[in-house]
């Protein structure tokens, strides 16, 4: 069989960084190739699940239907979480397939949809509940203002003090990993080499392969972290 990926994310950070959509490429790629079928295109998109006038999956779409292959998504809530629109697509005839259920009917696409759209109106839902009971306790309130408390500000200062210390560890890991990475080894290599070494995160767990290429990246982008204490 011969596929169309499609992946999206929500935010301009995460498209910056490869987290979520590097992901979802692992997990549409390992299903395509563990078939033995063929990758024909490529689209990718950086917007909110609400909006499902999305020209990168209105070219996946079309694409699909016009050479006839099937459409892959990671996750059926990459696709959209408005069952309005899961039933348009299914009545196209447009194939698709969800990685992470690869097996799903239409039966079962439909449930999941339901789900997931229901899950967006209760998130939207608690979110407005939450300010509309700020606003009633605070009435001088607006939200990207500064309302923290003296007590909340000392709070935070001993939070950020906190993971500076822990963050020592993150350094330590940094000044391991960085002639391994010029040496070209590769995340899980290095990842697999820190606990062998006992190494731990800044949260005392394990590395793994997305943790080492988070730091690396952090240290990249901020060199002033690198220095020791």
């Amino acid at each position: 069989m011969r596929y169309i990926a499609y992946y999206r994310c929500s935010t301009r950070s995460q498209a910056v960084s490869g987290l979520g959509l590097e992901a979802q490429r692992a997990s549409v790629l390992s299903y395509i190739s563990h078939n033995g079928n063929e990758l024909v295109a490529e689209y990718t998109e950086v917007e909110s699940g609400k909006n499902d006038k999305r020209p990168k999956l209105t070219q996946a779409l079309q694409k699909a239907k016009e050479l006839d292959c099937t459409l892959c998504i990671a996750r059926l809530d990459r696709l959209s979480r408005n069952v309005t629109f899961i039933s348009k697509l299914m009545d196209s005839k447009v194939k698709f397939v969800c990685v992470d259920m690869p097996d799903a009917t239409e039966l079962t696409i439909h449930i999941f949809a339901s789900l997931a759209q229901w899950e967006r109106t209760r998130i939207s839902e608690r979110i407005k509940a939450a300010l509309a009971a700020k606003r009633v306790r605070e009435p001088g309130w607006k939200p990207g203002t500064d309302n923290l408390t003296k007590s909340d500000k000392a709070k935070a200062q001993r939070a950020i003090k906190s993971n500076a210390r822990m963050d020592e560890n993150t350094r330590k890991a940094y000044h391991f990993m960085k002639p391994l990475r010029e040496a070209g080894q590769t995340y899980q290599a290095i990842s697999d080499m820190l606990n062998a070494e006992g190494y731990y995160t800044r949260r005392g767990k394990l590395f793994n392969k997305m943790t080492v290429r988070l730091i690396w990246i952090r240290f990249l982008k901020e060199p002033m972290l690198i220095r020791t204490k």
